[in-house]
């Protein structure tokens, strides 16, 4: 049979392959009438199906849930809506996520004001107001802008006026800045800048007048600053003067008496300078004068004279006297006589004789000295070796005022 089966190979070999195929196909027909339920068992298959996939759900949305909320972020809870937008925590998903929004804005809105505030400038300020309109902080914000714009212009204009540093400047700063953060200090350097600025004054109007020197400008001083540095000064300055004044004047009148060399220039020197230095001097002066005039020259009735005088005026030429008239009558007569007096020495006694006389109609020493004057004068053109060969030219004579009368 072995050698049948050598002989005829390929006959089994192809009944054995054919049998191997069925034998697949049969299992494969079994395999899926197993896999395939029967029409009565279907439907409750799949129902069980269902429940388990809406358990496996719940129990994701669930465990998705707890770790949104283990996390707590917002990016969580966003993940968490993405992956279950149909959960059962999708609303409560929301609102954390609007609730953290809103922590994250207030939070954010409290840093920036803490920085601004940290920062303390208008800038800083400026920027939360841009960033943060509606912030819990605007309008502080707002008002810490309006205050910080205020101090940086009120600190500028100050640094601006100590830069000038001038009255002008200060009291433009208080002008602009009435209550500004400076204003007591600027008043202060105002009342400061004032004090210098009089003391200045002060200093060169008394430089002024000690160059000028003279009692005007020392007066001007004390008039101008009365209650000036130097006003004691001034004020002494001003004694010396008048007393050096007084001294100088009392020396020209001491001077012009002695020159006169009259009693009346000598009495007039008394009169004026009462307490002057030279006072017992002129007493004795115009006393001596007035003895000698007296043992030389004779008395005579000058109002008389004068009265008279007056009259034969108003009956020449009309009018009316007056005593002013008289007064300079009187006036001329005693000057006439003082230098009578003075010049005596120069009068020869003939020429005395002959001209002072008294038993004349209304005796007058202005006639007197004009007649001595004139013969004085003659006396000496006569004397030709002292005056020359000539011609001379004879001196103008007073004219008398009693001319008329004789």
């Amino acid at each position: 049979m072995t050698d049948d089966l050598r002989r005829q190979p390929s006959a089994g070999r192809t009944a054995l392959l054919k049998l191997a195929v069925v034998a697949v196909i049969a299992g494969a027909a079994l395999v899926s009438a197993c896999s395939q339920p029967s029409d009565s068992q279907q439907p409750g298959a799949q129902e069980q199906q269902q429940a388990a996939g809406e358990q496996a759900r719940k129990e994701a949305d669930e465990k998705a849930w707890a770790d949104a909320e283990k996390t707590g972020t917002v990016a969580a809870y966003t993940a968490y809506l993405q992956n279950f937008g149909a959960g059962a925590h999708v609303s409560e998903a929301s609102q954390r996520i609007v609730a953290l929004n809103e922590q994250a804005r207030k939070a954010a809105d409290e840093k920036a004001w803490a920085d601004a505030e940290k920062a303390g400038t208008a800038a800083a300020y400026t920027a939360y107001i841009q960033n943060f309109g509606g912030g819990a902080h605007a309008a502080q914000a707002r008002q810490r802008v309006t205050e910080l714009s205020r101090k940086e212009a009120d600190e500028k204009a100050w640094a601006d006026a100590e830069k000038a540093g001038t009255a002008a400047a200060f009291t433009a700063y208080t002008q602009n800045f009435s209550s500004g953060a400076h204003v007591a200090e600027a008043r202060q350097r105002l009342a400061a800048l004032d004090e210098q600025a009089r003391k200045d004054a002060d200093e060169k109007a008394w430089a002024d007048a000690e160059k000028v020197g003279t009692a005007a400008a020392f007066t001007g001083y004390v008039q101008k600053f009365g209650s000036g540095a130097h006003v004691a000064e001034a004020r002494q300055r001003l004694a010396a003067l008048d007393e050096q004044a007084r001294k100088d004047a009392d020396e020209k009148a001491w001077a012009d008496a002695e020159k006169a060399g009259t009693a009346a220039a000598y009495t007039g020197y008394v009169q004026k300078f009462g307490s002057g230095a030279h006072v017992a001097e002129a007493r004795q002066r115009g006393a001596a004068l007035e003895t000698q005039g007296r043992k030389e020259v004779p008395s005579i009735d000058i109002q008389k004279t004068c009265q008279a005088a007056a009259g034969a005026m108003v009956s020449l030429m009309g009018g009316t006297t007056t005593e002013q008239d008289v007064n300079a009558c009187l006036d001329s007569e005693q000057k006439a006589r003082d230098q009578i007096v003075k010049d005596r020495a120069t009068y020869s006694a003939a020429d005395k004789r002959q001209c002072m006389r008294t038993d004349v109609y209304l005796p007058s020493y202005v006639e007197w000295l004009t007649c001595l004057e004139m013969e004085r004068d003659v006396r000496k053109m006569e004397r030709p070796e002292q005056f020359g060969a000539g011609p001379w030219t004879l001196p103008k004579v007073r004219p008398a005022i009693n001319t008329a009368g004789r």
